[in-house]
């Protein structure tokens, strides 16, 4: 049970830092799509092509996690939900990275929620 109110909890305040790209205005989804795949082409040396994929794809998921945040569903019903488009967004990023792309992908995605992680233990200190 502890387990689940952690993931709950990384949950919300992953929305939370997201806000901005939930809003309604397209043009803050796309530039948070386009901080993100920045951030990608930089961590992960996308090339041209795999750029404008990658961005289609976090375009996507950004617009997943909206309507999401907009589900009047519980939150471990929104947890569910947030960690299938992941996994979506993971198995359509996949072909598209090579395969040491794909890994360091994975590995900065578990480094980012460890950080999560250990900046909510902090914040109730």
């Amino acid at each position: 049970m502890k387990n689940k109110v952690g993931l709950i909890t990384i949950f919300v305040l992953f929305l939370g830092m997201c806000q901005g790209a939930f809003a309604q205005d397209g043009t803050k989804k796309e530039q948070a799509a386009k901080a993100i795949t920045d951030t990608m082409q930089v961590h992960l040396s996308l090339n041209d092509d795999q750029y404008k994929k990658v961005y289609d794809i976090n375009a996507q998921f950004l617009t997943k996690l909206a309507g999401i945040k907009q589900d009047n569903g519980g939150k471990l019903a929104k947890l569910q939900k947030f960690k299938a488009a992941d996994q979506e967004r993971d198995a359509a990023l996949k072909p598209v990275l090579s395969d040491d792309q794909f890994k360091k992908f994975q590995e900065n995605k578990k480094a980012r929620r460890e950080e999560m992680r250990e900046n909510y233990k902090n914040s109730k200190s």
